[in-house]
């Protein structure tokens, strides 16, 4: 069995597309909950609001050149533009541009915490920022299983 280009750069594309969405999932789902039951203190909070943004980046810059040399191999302008896959792939992209916008809101809660300010006010000012990202991360997913 050979191993091509494009099975390394898609099985990369997909890791890192896993991580990024079910991060954002976890955060939503587990970390965010226990800030706010004060469960988690403010270090804890931004450190792993900080390991996430970390995360996010190197998804960001990762799925951009996998997405766009998988984007640029498997279809043309034409394509993209005239086909029902085209569409999914820029819906994909406009899902994808907006994602770190909304996380990036979500983060400067978590990561710049004042000192008056509690960690679970913090969680609590993040929440909508987190479940907007979990919408989209689990748009993301949809539109990558009908692709």
């Amino acid at each position: 069995m050979m191993v091509t280009m494009l099975d390394v750069v898609m099985t990369i594309h997909t890791i890192f597309a896993a991580l990024w969405t079910g991060g954002t999932l976890l955060v939503a789902g587990a970390v965010l909950p226990a800030a706010r039951k004060e469960l988690l203190g403010k270090k804890a909070l931004a450190l792993i609001g900080r390991r996430f943004w970390y995360l996010t980046i190197a998804s960001v810059l990762l799925l951009l050149f996998t997405g766009g040399h998988l984007a640029g191999t498997i279809y043309t302008a034409e394509s993209l533009q005239s086909t029902e896959r085209g569409h999914l792939v820029l819906t994909m992209v406009g899902l994808w541009l907006i994602l770190p916008i909304v996380l990036y809101g979500g983060f400067r809660q978590l990561t710049d915490i004042p000192s008056e300010k509690p960690a679970s006010t913090a969680a609590v000012e993040a929440r909508p920022w987190f479940l907007g990202a979990s919408i989209i991360s689990i748009a993301l997913l949809i539109v990558a299983g009908l692709l």
